[in-house]
């Protein structure tokens, strides 16, 4: 398994997939990725140029405020994790944490942001340090996916370099 350095502050809990309160919260996060619709969608349209620019910039201006809207409400609404840890390595699959803080086999709900977004997924520990991903939404899949793609593309221009 090949991981890549992340250095992403995370807060987690010990839970169950099925529990409702951290379920409830999971849903709730990441309504900037319900734009990546409209970007499919106005991908397939034919625009002329003053249109596309147009549509790009009322689909920049909804990310932004809803970037604002989701950062005021989640303030108070974010449920309080216990644990707090820092994602020393990831991949597609698998979260590896810096420091031994989880249990063998048990589940965590784990929220970091990535790029400006929050995330939540549900993990399953194997060990001590490593977790991996049970339950992730397709949006968020995508982002998470894209991001991890990114930290690949640095690996090997820093080794190549």
């Amino acid at each position: 398994m090949k991981f890549f350095k992340a250095g992403i502050q995370a807060e987690f809990s010990q839970c169950q997939v099925e529990n409702t309160h951290f379920l409830n919260e999971y849903l709730k996060l990441g309504t900037i990725s319900q734009l990546n619709k409209w970007k499919k969608l106005g991908s397939r349209v034919d625009f002329e140029e003053s249109e596309r620019l147009i549509f790009d910039l009322l689909l920049s201006l909804k990310e932004d405020v809803l970037r604002l809207e989701s950062a005021l409400s989640q303030q108070n609404e974010l449920l309080p994790l216990e644990e707090k840890g820092i994602i020393d390595e990831l991949n597609f699959e698998y979260i590896n944490f810096l420091q031994p803080c989880l249990n063998e086999e048990k589940e965590y709900y784990l929220r970091f942001e990535l790029k400006n977004q929050q995330m939540a997924v549900f993990l399953k520990a194997e060990n001590v340090h490593l977790a991996k991903i049970i339950k992730i939404k397709p949006e968020d899949r995508i982002a998470y996916d894209a991001f991890v793609v990114e930290l690949q593309r640095n690996f090997i221009r820093e080794k190549k370099g």
